[in-house]
């Protein structure tokens, strides 16, 4: 979905509430008829550069971060365009864009343009930006500086997004780390934690990088598995300085396949058709679950499909990703807003003018009942309720699944939540085993099962959202050989103590060879949840 895409400053001013004033829009036709320039008359003139926006405000959360893109380019600033103008567009008016910025076409060289920016940015109560990067010494390598320094003046962090530049490679990609640290890793401005993770389990103020596109190393590769990154994530985190990589996909098993500390989504488009957030449930027990949300997306000027459209609606799309994220059970690590400004796809939080037009008779779209700033009102609105949750206690349990049958599946249907089941082991002789949501899945060759061989799997799980006097409901799945046994162990200083074991060897006459079980919640995890 996201590419390397299609940056004079036209300072126009923004409502009082952002200390700036829009102009008036240009009435433009709207017809179709496509003149071979643009009517220079609809080109504002530009106002003189703002003073810098005051630092004012709560500091900003290094707990919530903005995907930032600094690609864009003028004349005026940088002798060129770049990005605006690209799909046959013509800037200052006609971007590539169906929105059009309240400060314009602008180049992220400007440092009154970075100012503003930040300044959104802390408004927004957004700590972090991941700002894209496409290797040593690019266009967007060359912006890192001059972001740091104004970064820093308003208590902003700068972490990175590590896109697929041509060339790159799992070995590249830890001498682009090593490069990061050594070029800017010493600004008070990079982004460090201490946090660990199940791969990074150390102290260490260590820097954060996202990886976009992870199944294939740069845009010209085939595809790659989990392994292919294996020993450069081991070789990043023995670096001096550590690290902490977040890999994007929803794939759980990624995050033990290839060494990665947490996965993001960067955008789901659709929710009711991707199970919302739900992939947070499968990630290993310490891994990072960094959900991403957009407020919308709209990239038809680009001529993105239309399938991928996915309307404002005044801010509710926006409410339904962040209830979705946060939703789910499991405590973020870190939330990511896709985007603060690619205006490409139509993501941005950033202001957007009311009412500008293109010189050709395109009026671009606007937050239709939302102020220009009214994106930044409502990310901090989400962040402070973010910052407020109390997060639910889990119980971890241990489950064995045991089955002499050639298939057999075990799903808790009701009364709880399971949460980052983590494989402790699998007999040698099973063909397959994982784990999915709240499901565990097993097979033998069916061969083995005809003989009565017995295969295991043993899960660690996080139980969360049982009640006292509440019911637990789990069905057993298998195939019309032998049985299964389910064991569920809790936890007693340290060991696992079996506390309920479930079987079932009969014949239900369903196509799945189904059999249902209700269990007292007390029975597995005591009198108190």
């Amino acid at each position: 979905m996201k590419h390397r895409k299609f940056g004079m400053l036209i300072v126009l001013f923004l409502t009082m509430a952002c200390g700036l004033e829009l102009p008036a829009p240009t009435p433009m036709s709207t017809s179709a008829t496509t003149p071979t320039a643009p009517i220079e008359t609809a080109i504002p003139t530009p106002s003189p550069a703002p003073t810098w926006p005051p630092v004012i405000g709560p500091e900003p959360s290094y707990r919530v971060a903005a995907f930032y893109y600094p690609w864009y380019r003028t004349p005026d600033v940088d002798a060129h365009w770049d990005h605006w103008e690209e799909g046959q567009f013509h800037p200052p008016l006609d971007i590539s864009s169906d929105y059009y910025p309240v400060l314009g076409a602008y180049s992220i060289a400007d440092p009154a343009v970075l100012a503003q920016h930040f300044a959104w940015l802390r408004k927004a109560g957004i700590g972090i930006i991941i700002s894209s990067w496409w290797g040593q010494h690019s266009s967007e390598d060359q912006a890192v500086g001059l972001m740091l320094d104004v970064a820093e003046r308003y208590g902003v962090k700068v972490a990175f997004h590590i896109e697929p530049y041509s060339g790159r490679t799992a070995d590249r990609l830890v001498s682009d780390i090593q490069y990061l640290y050594s070029h800017y890793g010493d600004h008070p401005a990079f982004y460090r934690t201490t946090a660990s993770s199940r791969w990074s389990p150390d102290a260490r103020s260590k820097g954060l990088f996202f990886v976009w596109a992870i199944g294939v190393p740069d845009n010209d590769s085939p595809g790659v598995e989990a392994t292919y990154w294996q020993p450069a994530l081991d070789a990043i985190h023995n670096l001096p300085d550590g690290g902490l990589v977040i890999a994007h996909t929803t794939e759980g098993d990624w995050v033990d396949g290839g060494h990665f500390d947490g996965l993001y989504n960067y955008a789901t488009l659709h929710l009711d058709e991707h199970n919302n957030f739900s992939w947070a449930r499968s990630l290993p027990p310490d891994a990072w679950y960094v959900p991403s949300v957009i407020p919308g997306f709209s990239a038809r000027r680009i001529r993105y499909p239309p399938e991928d459209f996915v309307p404002r609606e005044n801010g509710a799309t926006y409410a339904e990703q962040w209830g979705a994220a946060l939703g789910t059970g499991v405590e973020p690590a870190l939330v990511t807003i896709t985007s603060f400004n690619e205006w490409h796809e139509g993501t941005q939080i950033e202001p957007a003018a009311v009412g500008a037009t293109n010189g050709f008779g395109y009026t671009y779209e606007d937050y239709d009942a939302l102020p220009v700033d009214g994106y930044l009102t409502l990310t901090g609105q989400w962040v402070a309720r973010f910052l407020a949750i109390t997060w639910p206690e889990t119980t971890r349990m241990r489950v064995r699944l045991a089955t002499t049958s050639d298939w057999t599946d075990f799903y808790l249907v009701s009364g709880a939540t399971w949460l980052r089941p983590d494989l402790i082991s699998v007999s040698e002789e099973a063909i397959d085993a994982w784990m999915d949501g709240n499901h565990l899945a097993l097979r033998q060759p069916i061969a083995r099962a005809e003989g009565g061989g017995m295969v295991e799997m043993i899960a660690d799980i996080l139980f969360t959202g049982w009640e006292t006097g509440g019911t637990m409901v789990f069905r057993i799945e298998r195939g019309h050989l032998g049985s299964t046994q389910v064991e569920f162990s809790r936890y007693v200083d340290g060991k696992p103590v079996v506390v309920k074991t479930l079987a079932w060897g009969g014949i239900s006459g369903d196509e799945q060879n189904s059999f249902s079980i209700e269990i007292p919640a007390e029975e597995l995890f005591g009198a108190t949840p």
